[in-house]
């Protein structure tokens, strides 16, 4: 009997690559800026699955990308991510060119599922703001001052 192997790399997987662009790009020409790093996905073979165009974001942290031997400092950028299918062999051309690009300051690619598991702000808030129909109304017993707040953390903080 012939035993057959199977070959891991060649096995489909669902993978979500989120990128941001630098902010000198004109808004005119996103849409191409894009484009041309979608085309590299597709290149590689992959089946799209969603996407969510870029839109300009204010960053938490300045972000340095070297272009050349120049330092470029952001502190905003476009956002945006995509989606697809592709066997696991071609993954690493993609984020090659994602990593080398000039126009991308940073990017994340991880392996997902096809669902959308996304949850917008909307959506959490309620989540949050929802208890249960059993759940005891604590109320304040007593007002605390900010010194008594401050003396509390400061001995939680010491141990």
């Amino acid at each position: 009997m012939k035993k057959t192997t199977v070959d891991a790399s060649r096995e489909s997987k669902v993978y979500e690559v989120g990128y941001l662009l630098v902010p000198t790009i004109s808004p005119e020409h996103l849409a191409k800026e894009v484009d041309a790093l979608k085309a590299v996905i597709e290149k590689a073979g992959a089946k799209f699955i969603s996407e969510e165009a870029p839109k300009s974001r204010a960053l938490a942290y300045k972000m340095v990308k070297v272009v050349g031997a120049k330092r470029h400092t952001f502190d905003t950028a476009y956002f945006g991510w995509v989606k697809f299918e592709l066997t696991s062999d071609k993954i690493q051309s993609i984020d090659k060119t994602f990593k080398e690009s000039a126009k991308v300051i940073r990017h994340l690619l991880i392996t997902t599922v096809v669902e959308n598991t996304i949850y917008g702000p909307k959506v959490l808030k309620e989540k949050i703001e929802e208890k249960p129909k059993d759940a005891p109304i604590i109320a304040p017993t007593a007002d605390i001052s900010l010194e008594e707040i401050d003396k509390a953390v400061e001995k939680i903080i010491e141990g």
